[in-house]
């Protein structure tokens, strides 16, 4: 089941990912048009501009509701699938304590009874 969810949430990480990457091309596509070459100065001035274009970008792609969906739906697999492997983690825990719980409670009680018969032999004269 865990393997499932997380299988899950990979797809829709994956889909979110090609639906921002749209957006931001169409943003640097609107944008491009007006760029020129140029000198040190103008490729900082580019590389803020495309910085301030991108966080434009996945501004405007928040305010999308396929991708606010998206957004929502990975929240809840990140969920599910951090709970499904927590009781996945727990049981089996819980199955290797009682193993050992046990495994250590007859160790105990056989000791217990070989503490006995030696109380019980005879005092050596």
């Amino acid at each position: 089941m865990a393997d499932e969810t997380w299988q899950e949430l990979r797809a829709k990480v994956e889909g979110l990912g090609s639906k921002l990457k749209v957006h931001l091309e169409q943003e640097n596509d609107a944008s491009e048009a007006g760029s020129q070459p140029g000198d040190t100065k103008a490729a900082i001035e580019e590389m803020t501009d495309k910085l301030q274009d991108a966080l434009a970008s996945f501004s405007n792609a928040s305010r999308d509701p396929f991708v606010r969906e998206d957004m929502r739906d990975i929240g809840n697999l990140l969920k599910d699938a951090l709970n499904d492997t927590y009781q996945s983690v727990s049981s089996t825990v819980g199955e290797d304590l009682g193993k050992v719980l046990r495994k250590t409670k007859g160790d105990m009680a056989e000791d217990s009874q070989g503490d006995q018969s030696m109380d019980d032999s005879p005092p050596e004269s």
